[in-house]
């Protein structure tokens, strides 16, 4: 495993107006997939030799996240997530990667809450950001 890029320490952040605005979102235990994917457009006519297809609009997908209330902190972070999804505001958003590689993209908070309570679990939080244009994938800096 040399040269593979594990995930922890991997961190999602609002960004800010300026870098000292920026939030980090605290205790996560997972950052969903971000994938883009194109459409398809059937071309197919009574003529064609087979079925045809040209690439239709590319979107990406929503990003699920979730994590844990660990800190006090944690609880007004869920504050601000239901304020965002409230607010349906459009904000940047970066996942960096411990490599350094970092998608950035534009999302707004589509859901947030908090996750059953049970008699021996922990209280935990779930949400998803749904990507608005396309994200940007930076390659990272560190070697591998």
């Amino acid at each position: 495993m040399a040269n593979t890029v594990r995930a922890m320490a991997t961190k999602l952040t609002l960004k800010g107006a300026s870098s000292a605005d920026d939030k980090v979102i605290g205790s996560l235990t997972s950052i969903g997939e971000i994938t883009v994917e194109a459409e398809e457009i059937d071309t197919t006519t009574l003529d064609s030799d087979g079925a045809e297809y040209i690439q239709g609009n590319v979107s990406a997908n929503e990003v699920s996240i979730s994590g844990y209330v660990k800190t006090a902190n944690d609880e007004t972070q869920i504050e601000d997530m239901l304020d965002l999804v409230a607010s349906g505001d459009v904000k940047s958003w970066e996942v960096e990667f411990p490599s350094g590689a970092k998608w950035e993209f534009d999302a707004f908070v589509k859901t947030f809450g908090t996750q059953e309570a049970s008699v021996d679990g922990l209280v935990g939080f779930t949400g998803s950001l749904r990507i608005s244009g396309l994200p940007e994938y930076t390659k990272g800096t560190a070697s591998l």
